[in-house]
């Protein structure tokens, strides 16, 4: 999504009287919250080593769990997906994935189902990108747990989220549920 389609996306009342109301106000105070969260992040790692990824992961299924309190119940994972990213809008854009040749985005296995998703735009990278760290740390792992709360909540399941390929341009995972309760 463009620059100025963002910017048409806020309206007016959304930004508060005492701010002047300037969109570039907002452009420029998330570039700093950016650098901020990035040098946050590389510092948790730093102190707490490899167990910062499990903090954030634990701390994003939170979120992921008040979230999905938000969404309608549902037992089908491609809806639960869709409404997923519907909440998660252009900050997490996402989309299932399937590689040609497969018929459905989900694959049954005894009792799991899994499913690839294809993170495009995403906040996080982008982020890392600005502040020129690496893609599979804390931030990461804090939108893994997002998305696996989410779904956990919404499916009354459990789930885990795989990384399969991290990049510049998009992010692919896979994301397993296990049926059979949480």
């Amino acid at each position: 999504m463009e620059m100025e389609e963002i910017r048409g996306t806020f309206k007016p009342e959304m930004i508060p009287e005492e701010t002047g109301g300037d969109i570039s106000d907002y452009e420029e105070a998330l570039h700093v919250l950016m650098k901020f969260v990035g040098s946050m992040s590389s510092a948790l790692e730093q102190v707490s080593g490899r167990g910062a990824n499990a903090i954030v992961y634990q701390a994003g299924k939170r979120m992921g769990h008040d979230a999905g309190k938000l969404m309608e119940k549902t037992d089908n994972l491609e809806q639960a997906m869709q409404e997923l990213s519907d909440i998660l809008g252009v900050e997490f854009y996402f989309e299932m994935w399937k590689p040609a040749g497969q018929d459905n985005y989900t694959i049954e296995k005894g009792d799991e189902t899994v499913v690839k998703l294809l993170f495009m735009d995403c906040v996080v990278r982008q982020t890392l990108r600005r502040t020129g760290l690496p893609q599979k740390g804390p931030l990461c792992y804090l939108l893994y747990g997002y998305m696996v709360g989410a779904v956990e909540e919404v499916m009354s399941i459990k789930g885990k989220l795989d990384i399969d390929h991290v990049g510049s341009n998009a992010c692919l995972k896979t994301l397993t549920i296990k049926w059979g309760g949480k």
